[in-house]
């Protein structure tokens, strides 16, 4: 009697432990982290200290080296040491990779989106992106001018420049060369029964700060010293624009042969004029120059130049030695 009922319990303990099991199975299946986890990792972007921060826009100077700070990531299976982060930043932003006295700077000016991806040891990915902006210092001059200029001497015998003596026109700062300003539309007059101007490139000058030659990079915002170490390394855009606004007022013009172009911007490529910037007595500092108010307001950018154009017969040019415009701000 005992001996049967002994039987039947444990016979009923297999069933109850087998049931257990079976309970627990169902309850707990087999539990690999790997292969269930089904959640990205987060992603963090991270400050030039190295905190966390909801907006990593950032703006940098043209020609300046840019450290990324990076993201911080993290993931609630993968340990950080094992989540794979990568960037398209070596990709996107234009780096100076040949010029060894600009190698790693960026060298071109405009909107950069960087995506970074983390992805953990399930292959779960998350992306995250920023705006690496490239300026340019001189871009705090871009915009629509009204343009006006002195009359021309008739005895040049270049009447229908002195005809148009105001006008509207476009300045920009160059994409390429640090403190460059570009001027759309110069001399504007009629040639062949078509209004036709010059496009010309003007360098941010200093007499005492400025090297006495051009960097090709960096045109004249390099060091006393050494012409392709830019004055603003370091510098917030803020900051180098506040130093380089009241300090580099003078526009360095240097002799080169232009092509003109007409009035919807194609070039006439057979019409070419010969175009300096006017020096001062010192033979150092430049005529042409942008000028403030006791306020430090900009009143207007004036150019004066010496333009040699074709002649009326083509044989030969004729000099404008005292050419000036003056470029208003438009209101």
């Amino acid at each position: 009697m005992y001996r049967k009922i002994y039987i039947v319990a444990i016979a009923l303990g297999i069933i109850l432990g087998i049931s257990g099991c079976e309970k627990e199975e169902i309850e707990n299946p087999q539990t690999n982290p790997q292969e269930k986890d089904h959640i990205p990792p987060m992603i963090y972007l991270l400050d030039k200290d190295g905190n966390r921060t909801q907006n990593a826009d950032t703006t940098i100077l043209l020609y300046t080296k840019f450290i990324d700070p990076g993201v911080e990531v993290y993931d609630s299976i993968s340990a950080v040491e094992n989540i794979n982060v990568e960037s398209d930043i070596d990709l996107v932003l234009p780096i100076e990779r040949k010029l060894a006295t600009h190698i790693g700077e960026v060298k071109k000016t405009g909107e950069f989106l960087i995506t970074y991806r983390a992805t953990d040891e399930s292959g779960n990915s998350a992306t995250t992106t920023k705006i690496i902006t490239c300026r340019n210092v001189s871009d705090i001059y871009a915009g629509r001018y009204l343009t006006e200029r002195n009359e021309i001497p008739g005895s040049l015998s270049v009447s229908d420049i002195a005809n148009d003596t105001a006008y509207y026109s476009n300045v920009a700062a160059a994409i390429n060369v640090a403190g460059r300003i570009r001027f759309s539309k110069v001399a504007c007059h009629e040639y062949n029964g078509q209004k036709v101007s010059f496009k010309v490139d003007a360098d941010l000058f200093s007499p005492e700060l400025s090297p006495r030659t051009r960097s090709d990079q960096i045109g004249f915002l390099g060091t006393a010293d050494n012409k392709e170490v830019i004055f603003y390394n370091g510098m917030s855009y803020e900051t180098a624009v506040n130093s380089m606004r009241l300090n580099y007022v003078y526009l360095q013009i240097p002799h080169q042969e232009y092509t003109a172009y007409s009035e919807d911007g194609a070039s006439v490529s057979e019409y070419k004029a010969r175009i300096q910037g006017r020096l001062a007595e010192d033979r150092i500092t430049p005529e042409s120059k942008i000028v403030y108010d006791e306020n430090g307001v900009m009143l207007y950018i004036e150019l004066s130049l010496t333009i040699a154009v074709p002649n009326a017969s083509g044989t030969g040019y004729v000099a404008i030695q005292n050419y000036i415009e003056r470029y208003y701000p438009e209101q």
